[in-house]
């Protein structure tokens, strides 16, 4: 699937023609990045942190038990936060809450509704994000970067064309843009076990090229 390219500002000065052209294709994301994470609170903090963990290593298992390897599971958060209700005014401490977040890759995505699901199951109570990207996305890069020129060259033949020049068609530069892989987001916050499994649509990643090019004209 392609999208239409546009053009951006495109100036002729002194013999030259600068054009720009960019293009996006749209891949198909074979891995999900999901952050999943586990919320205790508890008067106590020793108490809060041993609930914390216990539960931590079941839903670590969960991950494991659906194939997912040890090293593409790490912790990318844990916090501990002191916890306080107001009362006339004043402030009253709780207890604490402690709270570890797992940054989890998964290679399979047909099964990121199973892991999230048996995770929650295990006590699992907090999913932040469920990011999609593709392993290898430059394959799909260089043939939106080739596209990009080919539109970039033809806006310039246009231009020559009108203006009744001569166009080099060997470019006198070019320059690459960069830009981000626009890839789906799903955020959630607190959660619980479903009765159905969790459906996730991953959609498709934009990879987008932009280049500008200036040619030489007589």
């Amino acid at each position: 699937m392609y999208s239409y390219p546009y053009y951006r500002t495109t100036t002729k000065d002194n013999g030259t023609i600068t054009v720009s052209g960019e293009h996006t294709l749209y891949v198909a994301p074979n891995q999900a990045v999901v952050s999943i994470g586990v919320v205790t609170k508890n008067e106590d903090l020793e108490v809060a942190q041993k609930q914390n963990q216990q539960i931590s290593n079941s839903v670590v298992q969960s991950f494991i038990d659906n194939g997912v390897p040890k090293k593409d599971i790490q912790t990318s958060t844990y916090q501990i936060f002191p916890q306080y209700n107001y009362e006339d005014g004043k402030q009253i401490f709780t207890g604490y809450e402690v709270r570890q977040v797992f940054q989890v890759t998964i290679n399979n995505i047909e099964s990121i509704g199973m892991i999230i699901d048996d995770a929650i199951k295990m006590g699992a109570n907090r999913v932040e994000n469920i990011q999609f990207v593709n392993s290898d996305p430059q394959e799909s890069y260089q043939e939106a970067l080739s596209l990009a020129y080919q539109k970039a060259y033809q806006n310039a033949l246009t231009l020559s064309n009108q203006s009744g020049q001569q166009l080099n068609p060997k470019p006198h530069s070019i320059t690459e843009q960069t830009t981000p892989i626009s890839a789906p987001l799903v955020s959630t916050t607190y959660v619980k076990a479903a009765a159905e499994s969790t459906s996730v649509q991953p959609g498709q990643i934009g990879v987008t090229a932009i280049v500008i090019v200036k040619f030489k004209s007589y």
